[in-house]
């Protein structure tokens, strides 16, 4: 009996896990920014896969230690730091689920989980994600030689634009800020306020 019970609690807790991952915002737009390069989506998928495993195998995880497996993850697969408190929601969410998954409380789990706004499953190998390659992205470290050459270029660009009359409306001033933006360290991305 105990072996029956293990194998529900395992197949329950699993849905739980996608159910929670597939709403997580970072992790999606991690992908759909080419964080995780071609592959981001199965890489999501084996975060996924690593975070079920990890919680079902380890008896008495601590929040802290999930949060930083999740967080070494995020940052190893996706060059990707979530300043926004999710990761410790998520770890919170997930521990207290896997509890109540334990002492059968699944009524209460899926009247909670059924809180979440809907959307649709994402990370599944059958489901195809768009994503937007970043600008400079190399997948080799011979590509890093090119990135001097870039810059050598972009400022032979800068020199041959014509000033113009000297006067500029704010539209076109606040363009000129926004197109002469540079990103504060290699491999950083800044995401600004509206």
């Amino acid at each position: 009996m105990a072996a029956a019970q293990q194998t529900e609690f395992q197949k329950n807790f699993r849905v739980i896990v996608e159910k929670i991952f597939n709403h997580w915002q970072d992790l999606r737009l991690a992908v759909e920014h080419g964080m995780g390069g071609r592959n981001g989506q199965q890489v999501a998928i084996e975060i996924m896969d690593y975070t079920y495993q990890y919680c079902v195998s380890n008896e008495n995880i601590t929040q802290g230690e999930l949060v930083e497996v999740l967080e070494e993850l995020m940052d190893q697969e996706f060059n990707t730091l979530c300043d926004d408190d999710s990761i410790p929601e998520i770890c919170r969410n997930l521990l207290r689920y896997k509890l109540m998954a334990q002492q059968n409380q699944y009524p209460q789990i899926e009247a909670e989980l059924s809180k979440l706004p809907a959307g649709k499953e994402w990370l599944r190998p059958d489901v195809k994600i768009t994503y937007t390659p970043i600008d400079g992205d190399s997948s080799s470290d011979e590509d890093m030689d090119d990135s001097d050459e870039d810059d050598d270029e972009m400022g032979q660009g800068d020199e041959e634009t014509p000033s113009g009359s000297g006067r500029m409306t704010r539209s076109q001033a606040r363009k000129q800020q926004a197109d002469a933006f540079v990103e504060p360290e290699d491999g950083w991305t800044t995401v600004r306020r509206k």
